[in-house]
């Protein structure tokens, strides 16, 4: 089909104006049709295109047509914070029109009530379910959705809540769900009861191929899909390859399947980038931010500070987000050259380079040990798809690295010439189930069986799994104390209202429950270990020595006694060094200490004292709920000290805002310990902290008292 002009939209004009500000002229081929399908005339449509084919102008053109023609409030939903950040900049244009654009992710123990006077609204999809649990009033303005990345059903972490959302969304509104990647979209969609555009169109063509090496040592073969093939010449093919790509002014992403090979190969690469054209000056000017990044250990800025002067970054959760933000920054200036990343960069922000490296087409499978496994297609697509940045390249590039040529044509017919796995139901198992019943009692504020049932066949599950799941989940919650029976109705108990407004897997609060009811209080790594052995808590890897050296210094007893299972001992392992960690960070251990001394990185840590900040304010709340005053009082005080990483005394000094660990240990040990101290001493404290800075601690400490 032809491409619309903007100025022939059947939309307001302040609309066009905008579009022509961002300098679009014409609708590109999918969002043309997915005009012709209804998208301004509020259809439900499932849109399947490559990535950079802008889904993301379709989804407002949608919402805001909407908006402006029936009123009501829009959620634009993403299953990465990352993505909800970029989403929430992208979405503040339309305010221009009077439309109040809002962003909220994280912090599931609230309803969100300020979120009332907001018209598009960008959460994740757990929060999203979140909101719902607590029915805040203002959802039911609610009836525009837009689901981001709607792969992620297929995720099996992630897959279960967005099937939830899906099932409550298309039941109380429009939906438009949004992937580059379905395999079975017309299942899908017949599912959501929504149309389809599904395309392979993309601004910039997409050449893939297959590299190998050729009979001679140092020569690399690249077979491209086509038919075509050409020449690179070097050490290793990921090195040769990226340096043919960057000495053209090309840009490249390398993608490996650990954390350890995108380093490695991150180090490799940045020894040859003497070879092709840098801009010293700005890299120099990149590598200095790096070495002023505060939430970052110093072995991590001394490494990357490096490598950026080469040309060159790795990218990986164990970074720290400002680390992360500065690579992602200095790369889409085209000011660093290359990126060496884990998967995880595919799934989240937009960063399209000329070339895209796949180095591994296998990966461990943590559930069996020593197993490797083919990466999904699905997955191949999310990093060849990164190929080709509209604006500079004429066609991007993605090569995958085999070991020799009797590979090539297996892989080629696995990864290029093959559709993707079909998007199939992750609700079939007993976790994620029972966790979706709670949810829907939770939002529905008390359901018949016959309504819940509805809810459960609105699911993609195999009717028959659903219906034994169902019998099972109702047995089970009512037997743990989740959920009971008022006349004709499913209501939550007490117990389980707490849960469910926690966000907590009911797996998870049963394991806290029932390990304080039968235990008198215990050590700090005692509740630590509790918490990270959950369905919840943040898995680490322990090594061998790890484990020998954890188990000698464990010094009290645990609520959670060792296990016999293999696996389950590899939770217990992970969980007590957590525990560890956790215990090192409320004492006040410095941070590039707890680093290295435990093998992981500043994002981990992170990551880590996140999810264990969540878990102690979540155990205190069950203790709480079931009564248990001593396990309460505990683990309150874990909850206070563990977000910033604080002895008991200074929590007083953490409450007032802007001060964390170090400011708080500066105050103390200067006899300045509370709020009100900070306010008897404002002068001393400008000493301290500077002035700036010094002025606005003695305002927040007003706030604090007050």
């Amino acid at each position: 089909m032809g491409c619309i002009n903007v100025d022939s939209l059947p939309v307001d004009q302040r609309i066009k104006d905008i579009l022509k500000n961002r300098g679009i002229q014409r609708l590109n081929p999918p969002q043309s049709e997915a005009v012709e399908k209804g998208l301004l005339e509020d259809k439900p449509l499932l849109i399947v295109s490559p990535t950079a084919s802008g889904k993301t102008l379709m989804a407002e053109l949608g919402m805001v047509s909407h908006l402006l023609n029936k009123g009501g409030k829009a959620v634009y939903v993403t299953p990465l914070r990352a993505l909800t950040n970029e989403k929430y900049a992208t979405f503040k244009d339309w305010e221009q029109l009077g439309l109040k654009v809002a962003m909220t992710s994280g912090d599931y123990d609230t309803d969100d009530y300020w979120l009332k006077d907001y018209d598009i609204i960008v959460a994740t999809y757990e929060k999203l379910d979140s909101l719902w649990r607590h029915n805040s009033s203002w959802l039911k303005e609610v009836d525009y959705f837009v689901l981001d990345e709607f792969h992620y059903m297929n995720d099996t972490e992630r897959g279960p809540v967005v099937e939830s959302v899906a099932v409550r969304a298309k039941r109380r509104g429009i939906v438009l769900a949004l992937s580059a990647t379905i395999g079975n979209y017309d299942k899908v969609a017949k599912w959501l009861k929504a149309d389809v555009v599904a395309t392979n169109w993309r601004p910039v063509p997409l050449k893939e191929g297959v590299l190998y090496t050729s009979n001679k040592k140092k020569d690399f073969i690249v077979l491209y899909k086509d038919g075509s093939s050409k020449k690179v010449y070097g050490e290793c093919p990921i090195v040769a390859y990226t340096l043919d790509t960057v000495s053209r002014d090309g840009q490249v992403l390398v993608f490996r399947s650990s954390r350890k090979y995108a380093e490695s190969t991150a180090v490799k690469i940045s020894q040859y980038m003497s070879l092709v054209k840098l801009d010293n000056k700005k890299l120099h000017e990149v590598a200095q931010k790096v070495k002023e990044v505060e939430d970052a250990g110093s072995n991590e800025k001394e490494s990357l500070y490096n490598l950026i002067l080469k040309g060159v970054a790795y990218h990986h959760a164990g970074l720290s987000k400002g680390l992360r933000d500065i690579i992602e920054g200095a790369f889409r200036e085209r000011i660093i050259k290359v990126i060496v990343a884990t998967p995880t960069l595919a799934a989240g922000v937009n960063l399209p380079a000329r070339a895209v490296v796949i180095g591994d087409i296998h990966r461990f499978n943590r559930k069996v040990i020593g197993f490797t496994e083919y990466i999904p297609v699905m997955e191949y697509k999310q990093m060849s798809g990164r190929a080709g940045r509209p604006g500079f390249d004429e066609y991007g590039e993605s090569v995958v690295i085999v070991r020799s040529k009797s590979e090539v044509e297996k892989i080629t017919q696995k990864y290029l010439n093959s559709d993707v796995e079909p998007l199939e139901s992750k609700l079939g198992s007993e976790s994620a189930f029972y966790s979706f019943i709670l949810s829907i009692i939770s939002s529905e504020q008390g359901v018949t069986e016959k309504t819940l049932s509805s809810y459960v066949q609105d699911t993609l599950l195999p009717k028959e799994l659903a219906k034994k799941y169902y019998k099972q989940a109702i047995s089970w919650l009512m037997s743990n104390d989740f959920i009971g029976q008022k006349d004709d109705y499913l209501v939550l108990t007490r117990f389980g209202r707490r849960i469910s407004d926690l966000y907590l897997n009911p797996f998870t609060a049963v394991t806290i429950k029932d390990a304080l009811l039968k235990s008198e209080k215990g050590c700090e790594i005692a509740y630590f270990h509790l918490l990270a052995y959950t369905p919840d808590g943040p898995l680490v890897s322990v090594s061998k020595a790890e484990e020998d050296v954890i188990l000698d210094e464990l010094d009290c007893e645990l609520f959670i006694e060792e296990p016999y299972d293999e696996f389950e001992l590899s939770n217990y392992l992970s969980s007590l060094k957590v525990a560890f960690i956790m215990r090192d960070w409320i004492e006040e251990v410095d941070e590039d200490t707890i680093l290295g001394r435990y093998g992981i990185g500043s994002g981990d840590l992170r990551a880590i004292t996140d999810t264990m900040d969540w878990l102690t304010y979540s155990g205190y709340h069950v203790a709480s709920v079931l009564g248990l005053e001593e396990h309460e009082k505990i683990l309150e005080k874990l909850h206070l000290r563990v977000k910033d990483g604080v002895k008991e005394e200074l929590i007083p000094l953490i409450r007032v805002s802007g001060i964390g660990r170090v400011r708080a240990r500066l105050l103390y040990s200067h006899s300045i310990k509370t709020p009100e101290e900070i306010l008897m001493n404002p002068e001393k404290v400008k000493q301290l902290l500077g002035p700036k800075l010094g002025e606005k601690i003695v305002r927040e400490a007003a706030r604090a008292i007050t």
